[in-house]
């Protein structure tokens, strides 16, 4: 177990390989329109991912044993499973992406 930065330890996190994907394209959309925005987005996903690791059972189930959560200010939803050993972060998503693809991942 890690802290994130509070009192609570939170959960190791395991990330899906697509999840850098994901944050690379979303990180450099909002450079290009400003490097600040860019710093903001990061900000904000890392602070969500301590919220997931730190309160996994949060937030809603969406389909079956996978968790969403929104990143404050940006449209993007976190998609994870709380497991006994770990989060697993599936996706970083665009909240207006085709959410068909956002349950076919897996770890």
């Amino acid at each position: 177990m890690t802290n994130c930065g509070g009192e609570l330890m939170a959960k190791k996190r395991r990330y899906h390989p697509s999840v850098a994907d994901d944050l690379s394209a979303a990180v450099s959309y909002y450079d290009n329109i400003s490097v600040e925005l860019g710093n903001r987005f990061r900000a904000s996903v890392r602070k969500r991912l301590c919220v997931i690791a730190e309160h996994p059972q949060s937030f809603a189930r969406i389909h079956r044993e996978m968790r969403a959560t929104m990143t404050d200010r940006f449209p993007y939803a976190i998609l994870y499973e709380d497991r006994a050993e770990c989060i697993a972060v599936l996706g970083v998503f665009h909240a207006a992406s085709d959410q068909a693809g956002w349950f076919t991942r897996s770890l």
